[in-house]
């Protein structure tokens, strides 16, 4: 599913009026009508409600005016509050709001303290509050009337659904632009904000519900459209397709480089779960004082002892053993519990740089393999921060990743030439020339010591097995998020271990495949 930015819908807007024939009036007509479904859906018997809408002067206003005027033709007691005198609307809310006085709508510009006055007593008696204030189109700090509107209608407590985007929100990056209005619903139209998909975005925005209204398809699918958010029947397309005669030598091999004295559980977990997604055979070189704890805890993957230096640290000299290694797999991990030791980032930086087979770079390798451009891939590299190590790479904050996650995750992919996965609630996955996916599974489960060692060999096994690097990450998130969600049904979000993820992985593969109504 595309989702859009402002600029993106400011371009639908344009071409659906210049060049398929549509107009604004007849978008708004259909937006209103999109909402007052919705309100009747979400507030059953609405005609025994009073709803109050607040109205800006663009044309988000003019899509309030026109459920007010559809809900007064339904004899639903409803009132309107502008934030501007009739002169100074836009054109099209100008319309509307004729429209909405020839209905007679009871209409009522903010202005003075009566009218505060006003507006603080029809929110008390309101039952529902439909939040037409401001759009995708806000791009600074709401001051002035809208903003004292917004403050009213937080205070009166009363649940508020949300036309195209909450009042306040940034519909690119979900930030609270000085005050937003928090909504239980909003109903959007054309495409979901990427700005839904950010932490403050997520908990102003309550249930989304998306509504065409009538723009051709065609512009809601178009390929100038860089942000999407990944479906299953997605995944399972770039899934490999295997007969009965497929063996373990063909489904792909993977080199894990992981491992160090206290931190093998990052190993094993990574190593499994690559199995568990289907790589045929998975080899972990891991120092060597470590292997027979990896050999207790691993029976399918192979282990490989390699030099180490003093602490149980990967040594640099095992680049060679690593490099013989890797003449035989298809893809590598590099990184799960290698510590931070600067003799081991020599390593890590050697291989980076030379190993031919495409490379997933996660945990330690990450903070030890420098800024972007310090070390060049000979190979596609798939990078899988979570926030703190995104801080780290771009020598920033971690509230300055989670501002703009879409376009750190960018500036990431970019810098480093590679497809770059930042982690979290709606993990993204950014491609080095620009296209962005988000990924809607997952839940709090999530958020517990070595499932990111999991992904990573989710990531890894996919790469074996000859998805691209691009189609390897988004498709990995998602196999690896819906693990998660089937893993906690049973025992909920809390408590679940990394662990428990791994038998839900092959689960996973079954349930993407049967979206496309493959046989098991």
């Amino acid at each position: 599913m595309k989702l859009a930015t402002a600029e993106d819908m400011r371009r639908i807007d344009a071409s659906a009026v210049k060049d398929h024939g549509l107009t604004v009036a007849s978008l708004m007509e259909r937006a209103g009508e999109a909402v007052v479904r919705v309100l009747e859906k979400e507030w059953a018997s609405t005609q025994r409600r009073s709803v109050l809408v607040l109205c800006g002067k663009g044309n988000n206003g003019g899509d309030g005016l026109v459920v007010a005027r559809l809900l007064k033709k339904k004899k639903v007691k409803v009132g309107v509050f502008l934030t501007a005198k009739p002169g100074d609307l836009s054109g099209e809310a100008a319309l509307q709001f004729r429209k909405a006085q020839a209905a007679k709508v009871p209409l009522r510009v903010v202005e003075g303290p009566e009218g505060k006055k006003a507006l603080a007593t029809a929110l008390q008696k309101a039952d529902v509050i439909l939040d037409a204030l401001l759009g995708t189109g806000l791009s600074r700090k709401v001051e002035g009337t809208p903003r004292e509107m917004i403050l009213a209608a937080k205070v009166s407590g009363k649940p508020v659904l949300a036309v195209d985007v909450p009042s306040g929100m940034s519909a690119d990056t979900g930030a609270i632009l000085g005050e937003a209005l928090p909504a239980r619903v909003t109903v959007t139209f054309g495409l979901p904000k990427i700005g839904f998909y950010s932490r403050s975005g997520a908990a102003l925005c309550g249930k989304v519900v998306v509504d065409p209204i009538g723009f051709p398809a065609g512009l809601l699918r178009s390929g100038s459209l860089s942000h999407e958010m990944t479906e299953a029947t997605e995944v399972a397309a770039c899934l490999p397709h295997y007969d009965d005669f497929i063996h373990k030598g063909t489904r792909g091999r993977l080199l894990v480089v992981a491992g160090a004295t206290g931190l093998t559980g990052a190993a094993a977990l990574c190593a499994m779960a690559a199995q568990r997604i289907g790589a045929g055979l998975v080899t972990v070189a891991c120092p060597q004082s470590v292997n027979t704890i990896l050999e207790m805890k691993l029976t399918e993957p192979m282990t490989a002892p390699v030099p180490e230096i003093e602490g149980g640290f990967l040594s640099p000299e095992a680049a060679g053993r690593i490099h013989h290694l890797a003449k035989n797999v298809d893809a590598v991990v590099l990184g799960p519990g290698i510590g931070r030791h600067k003799e081991t980032g020599r390593l890590v930086k050697d291989l980076a740089s030379s190993l031919s087979v495409p490379m997933v770079l996660d945990a330690d390798a990450l903070n030890l393999l420098g800024g972007p451009g310090e070390v060049l891939p000979r190979a596609p590299w798939v990078v899988t921060p979570h926030p703190g190590e995104a801080a780290w790479m771009l020598k920033t904050s971690v509230p300055e990743v989670e501002a703009d996650r879409a376009k750190v995750a960018g500036q990431i992919a970019r810098g480093y030439n590679a497809t770059a996965v930042l982690k979290g609630r709606f993990t993204l996955i950014a491609g080095p020339k620009g296209p962005t996916r988000w990924n809607p599974t997952g839940n709090r489960a999530l958020a517990t010591g070595g499932t990111g060692d999991v992904l990573s060999g989710v990531i890894g096994g996919l790469l074996a097995q000859g998805l691209p690097p691009f189609e390897a990450a988004w498709s990995g998130a998602y196999l690896h998020g819906w693990a998660g969600e089937a893993a906690s049904q049973g025992t909920g979000p809390d408590g679940m271990l990394a662990g428990d993820l791994l038998p839900f992985l092959p689960r996973a593969l079954r349930e993407v495949r049967e979206s496309l109504r493959e046989p098991r």
